[in-house]
């Protein structure tokens, strides 16, 4: 059906124009327009990897929204990015595809959706220097071809695996492995602190006995020095009476 002038010089056409043009000019991008409302477009990156970018009109993304969203806005718009070493891996539905969670900016969701897409192309087709900023990309960029085969995702909370999505609590064993270090770190602690209450109370008895002790000696000591003292009062008075008795005994004579 023939568009009007009106659709036309609208922001979604125009929007789409701008990324239609970026792909003509760039040899990186390779525009497949299946169909109204879906897009197709293929990025070969400086890294030498390739990129397949998916977009295709949605319904409304909630209650809140009225029930036609505005088609040129990025939010009315899902977006899909996979990434594969080779070309072919695309063409072949090779099982070394693998989703990459890079997304346009939330700030762009009201945006024009082909400036959404140009924005992504580009960042793509450099993606070298976009890794600097996204560590997903990065980690994609580095992986081997042959690892892509077990994994699923590269994400930025990290990859997910085939083996990861196969299982139906991923972490549950991890779980368990961790409530049993748990208790087993508790039983240690445990077992420290009852190590450590037993050594401040063998130390504590030993300053106890040490302070005991030492009352006792001093006690001793002074009992030994009062002894020595009475001892030699004792001896003076001795000598003192010796002396005037023999006073007596010159008198006499």
């Amino acid at each position: 059906m023939k568009q009007s002038e009106s659709e036309i010089s609208g922001p979604y056409y125009r929007s789409m124009q701008l990324l239609f043009d970026t792909v003509e000019s760039n040899d990186s991008l390779e525009w497949d327009d299946e169909e109204y409302g879906k897009v197709e477009i293929f990025v070969k990156g400086m890294s030498r990897r390739w990129y397949k970018i998916n977009a295709a009109q949605i319904g409304p993304l909630n209650t809140d929204q009225p029930e036609e969203c505005p088609r040129h806005w990025t939010s009315s718009w899902a977006i899909m990015v996979k990434g594969a070493a080779w070309r072919s891996d695309f063409i072949n539905n090779s099982d070394m595809v693998v989703d990459i969670c890079i997304h346009t900016a939330k700030s762009g969701d009201r945006l024009p959706i082909g400036d959404s897409l140009v924005s992504l192309c580009l960042s793509l087709a450099n993606d070298k220097i976009t890794a600097v900023d996204i560590p997903l990309l990065a980690q994609f960029i580095v992986c081997p071809r042959n690892r892509f085969s077990d994994i699923e995702i590269f994400q930025d909370e990290g990859i997910v695996t085939s083996e990861m999505m196969n299982q139906e609590d991923p972490f549950g064993e991890w779980d368990e492995d961790w409530e049993e270090e748990e208790d087993y770190l508790q039983q240690i602690e445990g077992g420290m602190d009852n190590y450590f209450n037993s050594a401040f109370d063998a130390i504590a008895n030993i300053f106890n006995h040490s302070a005991i002790s030492a009352e006792k000696e001093s006690i001793v000591l002074e009992s030994e020095l009062k002894e020595q003292e009475m001892r030699e009062n004792h001896i003076e008075k001795m000598i003192s009476d010796w002396d005037r008795e023999a006073d007596k005994v010159r008198g006499l004579r």
